[in-house]
């Protein structure tokens, strides 16, 4: 049985260059560049445009007029124009974590427009990037967002462009029935769309195809894949011919024609071999091993099954069926007596186990079959031990599994401890109804009164606006000084520091960072919107320049990191 055909990773439409992010953040005389970007700043957007997508595969051109585009849609303060121009940066972005942030941007910016395009498309970019990342869950709830926004605004293309997307998802997460209704809504539209759409119809059979198979209906998994292959060649797309005869591979495996199977898996694997889809031979190999031993071909099965150890060894990606492939691979070795090879493929088995807990924790009961990670244990433990007896060197193994599973458990308890006082002080954050009077105020002497050397009226004077600026909430501009705030308030710093000191026991930047950070946790409990913003964002709002100096002040002022605060906030809010 297939849980989820390996699709391929989603993939940006446009060829990338380093050099472009090299000469976006190095924006000095590059190769003669800047001088046409100064004349370029005047230039009209459709120009830039249209000049851009001209060049778009040849980045280090098109940044000369993504870069304009950018900077002279900020100084128009035109917000649709600036999330053009964040997406275009993306198109020609070869780092994904910039790409990341870049599409961050593109939502921050776009989240309160209401038009065709946007939000809908900063949230299906975002969902590209959670899929590609394991993020799976992640990827369907922003294609979910997106699919609502396209509908909300008549974007049909972008519409059906997420139910796909959310299809794939549901078939890679176990939610078989609903993934199929999804794709032959999907397919239904494409269909009629495939002479200017030929690559998105295709891969909307094959998706079709494998929910199909999933939800055991294989004589209609095998039309369509009859009709994907025939339909790769009438569009020239020779290339995508091995996907549909994998999947009939898989499929005429499970109808057990297991000499048919044989043939197209062995198609398959010649052509993945050469395309270099490591994630697709993995699969194609698996269940080339399973079609072989059902056809008494032992040694030749289990050479196939060490094929996908070694491919994951080098992609560290695996589909979760693909977890029996070490079973069989340690049943093999186990009757053989190689104990060697037997906890060799038991580590592996381990380490997919952490792999696929990590993307497919929601799948892992259903894909278990006959050794579970106790047992795993057990039997790894059992082999350690007759090892021992016969070989006096495997002591040193012993003991350096000891040494590691004591530094475990150490790990273990620092960590419960800490998630303990981390739950601990949010209950207290969540309980505190008035942030400003955590620290109650404490009475001034005459004593430090006097040592201050200030006028009791003036004294008064800065108390009072003080108590307007935290009001007003003037601690939130970005920037903010003492000396900046001392002229506002009509006075000068020293005054100003020795009345913070003595009467706010703090420094004024710590009193500034702590009035901040309040604030932010007052709207975190209130604002679900802002809950959704990314820590970069959430520390610009409030008045930080920094994500770091965020984080720290936040934590110093709390004893938890703001990204805990928010899990944990979202999670009290769910109950």
């Amino acid at each position: 049985m297939s849980y989820a055909i390996a699709m391929p990773r989603i993939k940006k439409f446009f060829t990338y260059s380093f050099f472009a992010i090299f000469l976006f953040f190095n924006g000095t005389s590059l190769f003669g560049f800047q001088s046409s970007l100064d004349s370029l700043h005047s230039t009209d957007y459709s120009y830039l445009e249209k000049n851009f997508f001209q060049h778009v595969k040849d980045s280090v051109k098109a940044i000369t007029y993504a870069k304009p585009y950018l900077l002279k849609s900020k100084k128009d303060q035109d917000t649709l124009k600036i999330v053009n121009g964040y997406y275009y940066f993306t198109a020609i972005t070869k780092d994904e974590k910039i790409t990341e942030k870049y599409v961050d941007s593109m939502i921050l910016f776009s989240k309160n427009l209401k038009t065709k395009l946007y939000p809908a498309f900063a949230y299906f970019n975002k969902g590209k990037i959670e899929y590609n990342k394991g993020n799976f869950k992640k990827a369907l709830d922003l294609y979910l967002k997106t699919n609502e926004k396209a509908e909300e605004f008549e974007n049909i293309d972008l519409f059906y462009g997420s139910k796909k997307s959310i299809g794939i998802l549901k078939s890679r997460i176990g939610e078989y029935k609903t993934a199929l209704k999804e794709l032959k809504e999907c397919h239904s539209y494409y269909s009629n769309l495939k002479e200017s759409k030929p690559n998105t119809y295709l891969s909307t059979l094959f998706a079709l195809s494998d929910a199909y198979n999933l939800n055991k209906k294989l004589d209609s998994a095998t039309i369509i894949n009859r009709i994907g292959y025939k339909e790769s060649i009438s569009f020239n797309n020779e290339d995508f011919k091995c996907y549909f005869t994998l999947n009939e591979g898989i499929n005429l495996f499970d109808k057990k024609n297991f000499t048919g199977a044989k043939d197209s898996l062995s198609r398959a694997i010649n052509e993945f071999q050469s395309n270099e889809d490591k994630a697709n031979l993995s699969m194609a190999y698996f269940y080339y091993g399973k079609t072989l031993a059902a056809l008494n071909k032992e040694n030749e099965a289990i050479a196939a099954h060490i094929k996908v150890d070694d491919i994951f060894q080098e992609i560290s990606e695996i589909m979760p069926n693909n977890r029996e492939n070490y079973e069989i691979l340690i049943n093999h070795y186990k009757k053989l007596g190689d104990k060697d090879n037997q906890l060799k493929y038991i580590e592996r088995l381990i380490s997919v186990d952490s792999v696929l807990h990590t993307n497919y924790r929601y799948l892992m009961k259903a894909v278990v079959q006959n050794y579970d990670t106790p047992r795993l244990l057990s039997d790894k433990q059992e082999i350690i031990d007759s090892l021992e007896n016969e070989k006096k060197t495997s002591r040193t193994v012993i003991s350096i599994l000891g040494v590691i599973s004591f530094l475990l458990l150490l790990l273990w308890l620092v960590n419960r401890h800490r998630q303990k006082q981390y739950k601990r002080r949010f209950e207290q954050l969540y309980n505190q109804k008035d942030l400003h009077k955590r620290e109650e105020k404490q009475s001034v002497s005459s004593k430090e009164r006097t040592k201050l050397a200030i006028p009791e009226e003036s004294i008064k004077d800065i108390l009072g606006k003080l108590d307007t600026f935290e009001k007003e909430t003037g601690f939130m501009e970005p920037d903010l000084s003492i000396h900046l705030l001392a002229k506002r308030f009509g006075t000068n710093s020293k005054y100003l520091s020795k009345i913070v000191n003595t009467y706010k026991k703090k420094s004024f930047n710590y009193y500034i960072n702590d009035l901040r950070i309040d604030r932010a946790i007052e709207r975190l409990k209130t604002d679900s919107k802002f809950r959704n913003y990314t820590i970069k964002a959430i520390a610009r709002e409030i008045g930080f320049n920094t994500t770091d100096a965020f984080s720290k002040a936040f934590f110093k002022r709390n004893g938890i990191h703001p990204s805990y605060f928010i899990k944990a906030l979202e999670k009290q809010l769910e109950q």
